[in-house]
C-alpha cells in the first residue's frame, strides 16, 4: 500500500526525490517482518519462555514453557493456512485503498474536486508516516505535518489539509472513546462478578 501511494505520488506531481528513501524504507520493514516470521517458525514463544523461567528459577514457571510451546504451534498452524494468509492480505488491502474514500469525501466537502486517487495518496502516504513514528501516541502531530506535506505536494493548502487531519481524528475519536467505554464497562462487571463469587465462598 505505501509504495502504490509512492507511485501514484510520483505520477501525480512528478517528484521523485522522496522514491530512493521511501523504497529503502519498505524493504528493511519487509525484511524485518521476513525475519520476525522466520523466528517465529523456529519457536520464538518456547525459547523466550525457557528464558523468563531460567531467570526466575523458579518451578512455578516452568508451566509457561508448555504455554510457549502451544503458541509456537498454533502460530504454524496458522502459517500452513496460506490460502487463509493471502486471503486476509487481499482483504486488508482492499479495506485500506476503500477506507480512503473517506478522505475523497471530506475533500468534496471541503469544496476540493479531487480524484480518488488523490485520496489513496494521502492515506496511504500518512499512514505510512503514522507507522514510521509509531512511537508517537496516536501519531499526534504527526499525523497533521503529513497531511499538509502530502496535501501541499498536491495543491491542498495548509488550513485544508489540517482539516483533513482532524475530520480523521474526530473519526477515531467516534469510535476509539465508545470502544473504550464499552470494554471498562465489561471489565468492570467481570470483577464485580468475581468479587461476588468470592464473597459468597
Amino acid at each position: 500500500f505505501t509504495l502504490l501511494g509512492v507511485a501514484l505520488l510520483v505520477v501525480a506531481t512528478g517528484q521523485r526525490s522522496f522514491v530512493g528513501p521511501t523504497v529503502i524504507g519498505t524493504l528493511v520493514g519487509v525484511v524485518a517482518v521476513g525475519g520476525f516470521y522466520f523466528v517465529q517458525r523456529l519457536g520464538m514463544f518456547r525459547f523466550l519462555a525457557k528464558m523468563i523461567a531460567k531467570l526466575a528459577n523458579s518451578p512455578e514457571w516452568e508451566s509457561l514453557v508448555q504455554s510457549g510451546e502451544n503458541l509456537d504451534a498454533t502460530v504454524r498452524t496458522l502459517y500452513a493456512r496460506r490460502g487463509a494468509v493471502i486471503g486476509c492480505c487481499v482483504w486488508t488491502m482492499l479495506s485500506l485503498i476503500l477506507n480512503s474514500g473517506e478522505i475523497w469525501i471530506a475533500l468534496h466537502a471541503l469544496n476540493l474536486h479531487a480524484t480518488i486517487l488523490n485520496a489513496v495518496i494521502l492515506q496511504s502516504t500518512v499512514l505510512t508516516v503514522r507507522n514510521v513514528a509509531f512511537a508517537v501516541p496516536s501519531g499526534l502531530g504527526v499525523q497533521e505535518g503529513g497531511y499538509v506535506l502530502i496535501g501541499g505536494l498536491l495543491g491542498i493548502d495548509g488550513a485544508t489539509a489540517l482539516a483533513l487531519s482532524l475530520i480523521a481524528r474526530v473519526r477515531e475519536l467516534g469510535l476509539g472513546i465508545p470502544g473504550l467505554i464499552t470494554w471498562q464497562l465489561i471489565e468492570g462487571r467481570r470483577l464485580w462478578r468475581a468479587r461476588l463469587a468470592a464473597n459468597a465462598r
